[in-house]
């Protein structure tokens, strides 16, 4: 293929434009016709060698990312869909993202804001805990690797020098592999790498995110060498004093130089910044039914819930959140919806004087769902909080067990207001 020369079709793919281009080949934009759907191809600007030993090594070296990211289908990892090699060039048919890489958010005043970020991260932990759980070690986890899509969803690519196990074409051990920058300890030291490694580099790139400047950083690859395998990585508060305490903590664990005191693997990574940013577990598309269902368990309104039933609320459910001072429900609307408090803290009110605080676990509108009547009292996030909504209409399509352990519930917190009712009145001498 000439250099610089868009062609008008590659195999069956219609090319509209050239999307990006590097030392090793250009990246195109085209339409898969059989499918109707956009595709981003990948070609060599090297054509495949005539020598059949030479030809055999070629397809070794180019179709890796096909063999490493063709054994994985995740909604945070880019799809490798088709591979080629023809006689005068060869490529690489890929999911097309719409968007950037993170390349463009690593320094100022690009930074995205610190949840997004920590979004961003918790998608990719999630994408190489599947990766690894696959036998796939990328090896090249970089901000230019990691695709932002305008919907939100963080998507790795390049698989191009990744590890798969089991695959004796992996390259030879002593061959530095990835960036210097984003490497970890034990890879530019040439030993066997591990899943580790990955969250080593994913470490890099949160670091980078949040500040817009890399943990390792001196005027030399040498340099950075030393600092990576040597001296510890700069304290991420020292390059950003407003960052919670929890994440400074995660972020330095991931660069752990101590494989033992490392993350063991992308899950837990994941679980930390659930437990540092509670309101990522119930909202965000990309944790599966498994985590909600987990979440749902831990919840005391659903504790005699079976796993069917469960099933059945999540999918029935929205999940929705309120900042510190929204209204989630006033005094005399007339509604047929009904909540469940899961994180966060709420304040009722009755013609504006506060009556009670509401915990993770309480229910709050069901009154008004049962007897159709309009709210008696307002309802305010006291802080950010995640709420399950569910209407009449959600409870009418789950099955006649499940409504029944609601209203089980329903009639059971109702007796348990009663009698703090009575108390009350009892203390006041009414």
């Amino acid at each position: 293929m000439a250099k610089g020369k868009t062609p008008a079709k590659i195999g069956r793919y219609t090319v509209q434009k050239e999307i990006g281009r590097g030392g090793m080949g250009a990246v195109y934009l085209a339409h898969d016709p059989f499918i109707d759907r956009p595709v981003a191809i990948k070609t060599s600007l090297t054509p495949p060698p005539a020598d059949p030993a030479k030809l055999e090594d070629f397809k070794r070296i180019f179709f890796n990312e096909a063999r490493a990211a063709g054994k994985l289908m995740h909604r945070n990892i880019v799809s490798v869909y088709d591979a080629m090699v023809e006689m005068e060039y060869s490529y690489i048919v890929m999911e097309f993202v719409e968007g950037s890489t993170l390349a463009k958010f690593c320094r100022q005043p690009a930074l995205l804001p610190v949840e997004r970020v920590v979004n961003i991260i918790f998608q990719c932990a999630k994408a190489l805990d599947y990766a690894h759980q696959n036998g796939v070690i990328h090896r090249d986890i970089k901000p230019s690797n990691i695709l932002l899509s305008t919907q939100g969803a963080a998507k790795i690519s390049d698989f191009g020098i990744a590890a798969v196990k089991g695959d004796t074409a992996a390259e030879p051990l002593g061959q530095l592999t990835g960036s210097v920058f984003y490497s970890s300890p034990e890879q530019l030291r040439h030993e066997i790498l591990t899943p580790q490694s990955d969250l080593f580099s994913l470490g890099v790139v949160t670091h980078e995110l949040l500040t817009g400047e890399k943990p390792f950083e001196a005027d030399t690859d040498i340099g950075v060498f030393f600092q990576i395998t040597h001296e510890p990585p700069k304290p991420l508060k020292k390059c950003r004093s407003d960052l919670p305490e929890s994440l400074q903590i995660i972020v330095a664990k991931c660069l752990e130089k101590d494989l033992a005191q490392r993350y063991l693997n992308g899950n837990q990574l994941a679980q930390e910044l659930i437990a540092s940013f509670d309101h990522l577990r119930y909202l965000k598309e990309e944790i599966n039914q498994e985590e909600k269902l987990i979440a749902l368990k831990k919840i005391g309104f659903f504790k005699d819930f079976s796993a069917s039933e469960l099933a059945e609320v999540l999918k029935e459910t929205s999940w929705v959140k309120h900042e510190t001072g929204s209204v989630i429900i006033s005094e005399g609307e007339l509604d047929d919806s009904f909540y469940i408090l899961v994180a966060g803290e709420v304040m009722v009110r009755k013609k504006g004087q506060p009556l009670a605080a509401l915990k993770p676990g309480d229910c709050f509108g069901e009154m008004a769902y049962l007897g159709r009547t309009k709210r008696t009292a307002t309802i305010l996030a006291a802080n950010r909080s995640i709420l399950i909504k569910m209407s009449a209409s959600h409870l009418d399509k789950m099955s006649i067990s499940t409504q029944l352990r609601f209203y089980k519930v329903f009639a059971s917190t109702l007796i348990q207001r009663l009698a703090r009712t009575s108390e009350l009145l009892a203390k006041a001498g009414m």
